[in-house]
């Protein structure tokens, strides 16, 4: 089982992994002034803001809480998941409050839970999970199979249902289900993550941001309208070429046929004054079509 993120999660990582952004200390978080130029005697160092990344560690632990009312089975568990994968750590309970405690107390990657159990059923314990952990991949791996409870299961939103069976052989394929579906919950969260700082340092205007299709922009936020002396409208659907120059412009245009990585310095020239800036640029692409993203990571 592999994670295939939508348009928007594999764009806002794209965005977030290929660029680090450095801007100059003490204009965090307050747009440039309109027209304004930065202090020659501020200063100029620049800081880096953390960016999520895309990357799942084979060797990282995999803290698996399992729940069987039955203590040998907990126990058999344990050994043979940890023995199929060094990775896997497995933390055994024999009662849903038992198992409930110590989910409010430690981290876990993933449950593995029976159905079968006293004054429950692993649905209803599912159910109770997702109160306070509403993600958390949630693996039903149980003796009583039948159609009716796989169907329940899936209905119910489990992660994976697995049905016991005899021999070791079913503890490779558990290991496996469970670092799929572990791979799969972080790379969720990196895309999040990722998609979340895009909305920040765009919504809140920490620096910079437009991007370039088919030669034109077609989305420019606040802070880099006002850097470069105009407003977000007058610079959508505008050619590149009324602010870059000839080398600059022909960079945003290229730079999506290559889907090359740039770092650009440029100039421009403004209504009353002249700056320099240093581009980061990266090709989003977008279902069959190639969007340019720059972020100005200096300002000169």
């Amino acid at each position: 089982m592999s994670y295939e993120p939508n348009t928007l999660e594999r764009d806002a990582f794209f965005a977030a992994e290929s660029l680090r952004i450095g801007m100059p200390c003490g204009q965090k978080n307050s747009p440039l002034i309109r027209g304004g130029t930065p202090d020659s005697n501020s200063d100029t160092e620049t800081i880096e803001l953390s960016v999520p990344t895309l990357t799942v560690d084979d060797s990282q632990e995999i803290r698996v809480l399992h729940v069987d009312d039955q203590e040998q089975y907990t126990e058999l568990t344990e050994e043979l998941l940890e023995r199929a994968d060094d990775t896997i750590t497995v933390v055994g309970t024999t009662t849903v409050v038992e198992a409930l405690n110590c989910l409010s107390e430690e981290e876990f990657d993933c449950i593995i839970s029976d159905y079968d159990m006293p004054q429950t059923n692993g649905l209803e314990f599912l159910e109770l999970v997702r109160e306070s952990h509403p993600h958390i991949p949630f693996i039903l791996f149980t003796g009583k199979g039948s159609e009716e409870i796989a169907s329940e299961a899936i209905q119910a939103g489990v992660t994976d249902y697995i049905q016991k069976k005899g021999g070791i052989d079913q503890y490779d394929l558990l290991a496996n289900r469970i670092r799929n579906v572990v791979e799969r919950y972080r790379l969720q969260h990196q895309f999040w993550d990722a998609l979340s700082w895009y909305e920040q340092l765009v919504e809140q205007n920490l620096t910079g941001v437009f991007l370039v299709q088919d030669g034109e922009f077609t989305y420019v936020n606040e802070r880099f309208a006002t850097l470069v002396d105009y407003c977000p409208d007058e610079l959508v659907d505008e050619s590149v070429d009324l602010l870059f120059d000839d080398e600059t412009a022909a960079l945003l245009r290229n730079i999506q046929s290559e889907g090359v990585r740039e770092t650009h310095r440029c100039d421009i020239q403004c209504a009353e004054r002249s700056i320099e800036l240093t581009l980061k640029l990266r090709v989003l692409p977008r279902e069959g079509e190639r969007t340019c993203l720059g972020f100005v990571s200096d300002i000169h």
